[in-house]
């Protein structure tokens, strides 16, 4: 009996043992498997209207899942079930966000990060601490992005206003002599809470001047196709910003400003003549002159003397530019030690000194007839100290090779003087022969208008000997005539390379 009860039993054992593993077999089916994936992180972003579309991964079958925000502000999602939801911040926020999957009471969450940059206001102008020659200013920020809006501001200043003020190019104008201040705004406005906007500012602060119209740089030289008869170019001045501008042709009547209000307008006219210009411009109550003057090359080129503003025809010559005026630059003697002859540097006009004795002619005096006849000169004034950067005294044998030059093209010693076809213009303005310092010595001035002597680099040191090349209206050719170089005053024109 009591072997069939421990039998009996050990069934019961074996089947409870059985029971309970499948018991546990069922427990272990029911264990939930939970494995987010939130996706990458977004770091630093800049996108229209500040935002991203997230990447996590959609959840297994009975699963759900649900985007949360542990930290950081003014933000939504479009749809917080969805792994691929749009989400939307603010710039200069950091954002934590996790990705929860969900079955049943169990969940578990990824995290990622979220990273807009913070706005940043810039100022692309150049604006120094004097609106030098101006009441006004073109002012330009970098433009707002990213639904972004941007505008400028007076922050101090009286009597000052800007036109187009919401956009990031706008004009200033203010008054003058008088500080300001201005600030370029960036601003975001919130798409949670309209009354929460993120904002960064640049400032900007300058003192106006008084209003000078600016007509641009003298232009003597435009060179245009030659065998062209009306001439055209660009004029360059400047128009203040937020004022308008006129142009004006003085004095000539051949020449033609195509669009009067433009300060990069078109003209047009012919060669060889000096046009002078106005421009005018008026912002607000101010109103300011200046003048250009403009020239078409054809025959003559024209150069200016940096050191007194003179102006010098040139034209080219067998392989040379020659200056086709005499020169008229108001020599001075340099210091002692320079050279040892400079201190001996002199420089007349025909006919102007207080011990002249006249032969030919009649003294050089008035503007214009200084222009024409330009200075005489001593050979140490000719070398050392007149001759203006990139130009040089002749040699005699360049006069001689022009004149084989003329011959090959059938010309003459004729087209070489004022008038004639090469454009040299030579003139016959004379010589003068100078004494000393004695007060009873003469200075003798002769041949003005009978010949013409012109200064040429050649020259015996031994004998203080120089030269120069003689034209005359008696007869024919150039020839070399010695002279001294410290009492001889003769005319000078300089020779360069032909510039491109």
């Amino acid at each position: 009996m009591i072997g069939k009860i421990n039998k009996c039993l050990t069934k019961i054992g074996i089947l409870l043992s059985i029971i309970l593993v499948l018991s546990n077999c069922s427990k272990d089916d029911d264990i939930v498997n939970l494995n987010p994936n939130a996706g990458q992180s977004f770091l630093d972003v800049e996108s229209e209207g500040y935002v991203v579309t997230l990447n996590a991964e959609e959840p297994v079958e009975g699963q759900e899942g649900i985007w949360r925000v542990y930290s950081g502000e003014h933000y939504y999602f479009e749809n917080i079930n969805n792994p691929k939801s749009a989400f939307y911040g603010v710039p200069g926020e950091i954002y934590r966000l996790g990705w929860e999957v969900r079955q049943g009471k169990e969940y578990k969450a990824e995290t990622i990060t979220v990273s807009f940059k913070p706005l940043n206001a810039s100022i692309v102008s150049n604006v120094a601490d004097t609106l030098f020659n101006n009441v006004s200013i073109e002012l330009e920020a970098e433009a707002a992005q990213f639904g972004a809006e941007g505008r400028w501001e007076i922050i101090s200043g009286d009597g000052g206003r800007i036109e187009h003020a919401d956009n990031h190019i706008a004009q200033f104008i203010g008054k003058e002599a008088t500080d300001y201040e201005l600030n370029w705004i960036l601003s975001f406005d919130s798409p949670v809470d309209s009354s929460f906007k993120v904002q960064d500012h640049k400032s900007v602060s300058f003192h106006t001047d008084i209003l000078r119209a600016d007509a641009g740089e003298n232009n003597l030289d435009i060179i245009t196709a030659k065998e062209a008869d009306i001439k055209y170019t660009n004029l360059n001045a400047v128009l203040p910003a937020g004022g308008i501008g006129a142009w004006t042709l003085l004095g000539a009547t051949d020449g033609e400003v195509l669009a009067a209000n433009d300060a990069s307008s078109v003209f047009k006219g012919s060669a060889d003549q000096i046009y002078q210009l106005l421009w005018t411009v008026q912002v607000d109550n101010y109103i300011s002159t200046d003048t250009v003057e403009i020239r078409f090359r054809d025959l003559w080129g024209m150069w200016t003397d940096p050191r007194d503003d003179q102006n010098y025809r040139f034209v080219v010559l067998n392989g040379l530019e020659w200056m086709a005026d005499n020169y008229n630059y108001d020599s001075k003697p340099y210091s002692e030690g320079v050279h040892p002859y400079t201190e001996y540097i002199r420089s007349w006009y025909y006919g102007q000194t207080a011990r002249a004795q006249i032969k030919d002619g009649v003294p050089v005096e008035g503007k214009e007839d200084r222009k024409h006849y330009g200075r005489l000169y001593n050979y140490y004034a000719a070398l050392f100290d007149t001759p203006p950067d990139g130009w040089r005294l002749p040699s005699f044998d360049e006069f001689e090779a022009l004149m084989i030059y003329l011959t090959s093209e059938g010309m003459s010693t004729d087209d070489l003087v004022l008038g004639g076809k090469t454009g040299l213009d030579l003139i016959y303005g004379g010589s003068m022969a100078y004494s000393n310092d004695r007060p009873e010595q003469k200075d003798y001035f002769a041949e003005q208008g009978i010949a013409a002597y012109y200064m040429v680099s050649d020259y015996k040191a031994e004998e203080f000997k120089s030269f120069g090349a003689h034209v005359s209206s008696n007869y024919g050719g150039i020839h070399e005539i010695p002279m001294s170089a410290f009492f001889t005053g003769i005319s000078v024109r300089y020779v360069r390379e032909v510039s491109e």
